[in-house]
């Protein structure tokens, strides 16, 4: 694909090559019919013109489809049957507007439609004619790959339904009628973005249903269907990659870009989303929302201020009189008694009514903070919701990625030659689209490795009594905060004795004793496989440690379980949001960290004993299991805190149990604060490249905390010693 980065076009150049006659004969089907249109249009009018009844100039129909046929035949490669259809329609236009004789007309008009059914009959195009290269519009082409991917996603669900219902020869019409809309709607927006390539794809798409319901063969049907749409998703995925290099020159040619191509270039690098209205009508009013109550909210701390600004003045002026009769007292002569009583009879009135005044201050001062709390809470409440639905706009249908596992099934399915089915129908996620983004990688790996080690050949699955198909299946829904995802086969399932056995030549002690969970986790090794020959395929070990090692960088865990002749089973736990997370705040030494609250299992407060017992083993005891205990200073690569954890002036420690896998592993810090909702924010390119910096957030008394992922830093420091990964025993 040849990309500029001017607004004018993208050209894209897929290569010379021969025009089938199959093609031709597929162009021939489409034109006939237009080409029939303007000879009737034609016959019409010359039979009223013989009648002396026709109008000058030809019918507007006959013009127009005249026009249809020179664009469709040029944009389909026929260049010189579009240039006679061009001339033609020129030349009959001129006609008209001459006033030339209806005689001239005529015999133009039948000598033309003669030539195009003449060259109608013959190659439409020269056969060393290479094709001619796309024009794709920079500038439309964001928006087409937004909505096409939606439209691509749901024609390969509804091929997926026509290839697995039915009797082998019955189609279902409203299947058919339902598939046939976006098929269209997907090819004129193609055409119109200048993907030449992928219209005619979907071109051919069209013939191929069209023949379906017209009574050709179902299977063979479907299965061209199915080969076109992995082409039609081929072309969709080189736009799309295009569209990448496109932003990525245009970042690059930024410093010399002109002043007027910086605005499209912006649009080019930024990703777009597409939000139903209706949503963004509601975050405009939930934004209004926070903008009245902030209003409300400074009338009412305006009002705090003048009222406590009141009641200090009435204060000052009490304590004043009380100085000034203090002061007469001291400095004046003594007075009779009598006049004495009266004065503080006037005295003690000033400070009754001063003192009646700061009460009913003091009281309208508690109203308005009552009012005050009140608009807080409500603009909390305002704010939540607004949070939630700006969360809920960066959701995606965990299913808009069928059609792209479905394409890879297939082509592992050809190259292992294995019939393979993939089974997404309990998929009810939806998930934030830059998780889903990140995932696509693992799951395309766990999915690969599982048609290629899980599934069994076909004469094995037939002597288990298995369906000739293997199954691949993936679940995706939510548990509590969670998102869990799993992947699972119908396969042989692993081979513990052959891990086992593997485990033991690379010397890994205590390996007889292992449960089978502990020996399934060994598949997450890096550089740990069981085959003895390697592929092009699979075999060499490397892959599942990367898979685990980006769910934990999604804030994630991963689990494994078999089950010896029934497949396996991949269990992913992510959370739903990047941007906002549960997070429990810790303290160690002088320093505050959070972790996703998703990775903790459990807190345990430990006495100073148990603790200091704890720390010089490197061990916990938890109902019956010894866990490992990583220090917190070790995993952050830092100096001891002093004091260590346990040996402060409150005499205790607290414990947290973080999931690993199907095990659990053990940090200590001096004081858990609990759970927050706290929103992520980016850290910079030099924290970001440190193993476990998760992000940072910033506290409501300003501070900043790390939130960090102790798997991934287990994992980086690698702190048992034993060249196994944290966690695993």
């Amino acid at each position: 694909m040849i990309l500029g980065t001017d607004n004018a076009a993208v050209q894209t150049q897929a290569g010379s090559g021969i025009r089938s006659g199959a093609g031709d004969e597929r162009l021939r089907e489409t034109l006939r019919p237009l080409l029939a249109i303007v000879r009737q249009q034609s016959a019409a009018w010359c039979a009223r013109l013989d009648q002396q009844q026709a109008r000058p100039g030809l019918p507007a129909l006959a013009l127009r489809t005249l026009a249809a046929l020179r664009d469709y035949a040029g944009a389909s490669g026929a260049a010189a049957f579009a240039s006679s259809a061009s001339a033609l329609l020129e030349t009959l236009q001129q006609q008209g507007s001459d006033g030339i004789s209806h005689a001239g007309t005529r015999s133009l008009l039948e000598a033309g439609i003669h030539s195009l059914a003449s060259q109608l009959e013959g190659p439409l195009a020269p056969a060393s004619e290479p094709q001619a290269p796309e024009l794709i519009d920079p500038l439309l082409l964001p928006v087409f790959l937004e909505e096409a991917q939606e439209l691509i996603a749901g024609i390969g669900e509804t091929l997926l339904v026509l290839s697995e219902g039915g009797q082998p020869g019955a189609v279902d019409a409203s299947l058919l009628s339902e598939l046939a809309r976006p098929l269209h709607t997907l090819k004129g927006s193609a055409r119109m973005v200048g993907a030449l390539h992928l219209s005619r794809c979907l071109h051919d798409m069209e013939g191929a249903l069209q023949r379906l319901g017209e009574g050709s063969p179902a299977p063979r049907s479907v299965a061209a269907l199915l080969a076109l749409y992995d082409q039609a998703v081929e072309h969709f995925s080189t736009l799309e990659q295009g569209m990448a290099t496109l932003s990525a020159v245009g970042t690059q040619a930024a410093p010399s870009a002109l002043p007027g191509t910086a605005a499209a270039e912006g649009r080019l690098t930024a990703p777009l989303v597409r939000i139903r209205t209706t949503v963004l009508d509601k975050l405009l009013n939930q934004v209004g929302e926070v903008s009245i109550s902030r209003a409300q909210l400074d009338n009412e701390i305006g009002a705090l201020q003048g009222d406590a600004r009141l009641l200090g003045e009435d204060l000052d002026a009490m304590a004043q009189q009380l100085q000034r009769w203090q002061r007469s007292w001291e400095q004046g002569s003594p007075q009779p008694r009598d006049e004495a009583a009266t004065g503080l009879t006037e005295l003690a009135k000033a400070m009754e009514a001063a003192l009646g005044a700061a009460v009913a201050r003091q009281k309208r001062l508690l109203q308005r903070v009552v009012r005050t709390r009140e608009g807080l809470r409500q603009q909390g409440r305002t704010t939540r919701e607004l949070q939630q639905e700006l969360m809920h706009a960066r959701m995606v249908k965990f299913n808009s990625m069928e059609p792209r596992m479905q394409h890879l099934v297939r082509q592992v399915a050809a190259e292992t030659g294995k019939p393979l089915v993939l089974d997404l129908s309990d998929c009810r996620l939806q998930i934030d689209r830059a998780i889903l983004e990140r995932l696509m990688g693992p799951l395309e790996h766990l999915l690969r490795n599982a048609a290629v080690h899980g599934i069994e050949e076909s004469p094995v699955r037939r002597a288990a009594a298995k369906p000739p198909n293997g199954c691949l299946r993936i679940q995706a829904g939510h548990e509590g905060n969670e998102a869990v995802i799993r992947v699972s086969d119908d396969g042989r399932g692993l081979d513990l004795a052959a891990i086992r056995h593997k485990a033991m030549q690379r010397g890994l002690p205590g390996v007889e004793q292992w449960s089978e969970t502990r020996l399934a986790e060994l598949i997450f090794e890096p550089g740990f496989s069981t085959q003895s020959q390697v592929s092009a395929l699979a075999g060499r070990g490397i892959g599942m440690d990367v898979v685990r090692a980006e769910v934990a960088a999604l804030g994630g865990r991963m689990t494994v379980h078999s089950r010896p002749g029934q497949g396996v089973l991949f269990t992913l736990y992510l959370p739903l949001s990047l941007a906002v997370q549960q997070v429990c705040l810790l303290h160690h030494g002088q320093q505050q960290y959070a972790i996703p609250s998703t990775l903790i299992d459990s807190v345990i407060q430990l006495r100073s004993d148990q603790a200091r017992q704890a720390l010089a083993r490197r061990t916990l005891e938890v109902h019956g299991r010894e866990l490992l205990l990583h220090p917190l200073h070790v995993l952050l690569d830092e100096p001891p805190p002093v004091p260590l954890p346990g040996t402060n002036e409150a005499g205790s420690a607290f414990a947290l149990l973080i999931k690993n896998g199907d095990e659990l592993m053990v940090i200590m810090a001096d004081h858990v604060s609990g759970n927050r909702e706290v929103v992520v924010k980016p850290v910079g390119p030099q924290v970001a490249t440190l193993a476990g910096m998760v992000g940072a957030t910033v506290l409501g008394d300003g501070q900043i905390v790390l939130i960090i992922n102790p798997l991934l830093l287990a994992g980086s420091r690698r702190v048992d010693g034993s060249g196994r990964a944290a966690g695993v025993q």
